[in-house]
């Protein structure tokens, strides 16, 4: 009996590894003509420039926006009306969990947002806000 238990352990144990193996994603690279070379990697050193809410209103949806100016008005929970230096206005829908804690923000507080413009089909483009920081 424990030479069957033994051989299960075995089996179950390989079967295990096995598994594990075949669950590691494979890594693949196009190497042909074009190709850049191996050590380059397309990743952004930085963030994107600051932009203004007419670029970010016509942005591709799912864009990488930053916007700098203030929070004028609170239209209902986590959506706000933001205006940047130039009047113009965009919604924002900014989760309370980036807001800072235990500092006050009003209409005469600048801050930078950075976010995903989100583009709809029947009302206005908005952006998500991913990041808010206080500028002094």
């Amino acid at each position: 009996m424990s030479v069957q238990k033994t051989r299960f352990a075995m089996l179950l144990a390989s079967a295990a590894a096995l598994g594990a193996l075949s669950a590691t994603p494979a890594i693949a690279q196009y190497t042909g003509p074009g190709a850049p070379p191996a050590a380059a990697v397309a990743v952004p050193s930085v963030m994107p420039s600051v932009v203004s809410v007419q670029q970010a209103l016509s942005a591709p949806d799912d864009s990488q926006a930053v916007i700098e100016g203030f929070i004028v008005n609170r239209i209902k929970h986590e959506h706000y009306t933001f205006r940047d230096d130039a009047g113009h206005t965009i919604e924002i829908e900014l989760d309370d969990k980036y807001l800072p804690p235990g500092v006050k923000i009003d209409d005469k507080t600048r801050v930078r947002i950075t976010g995903e413009v989100d583009r709809h089909r029947h009302r206005p483009s908005d952006i998500d806000v991913k990041r808010l920081e206080i500028i002094r």
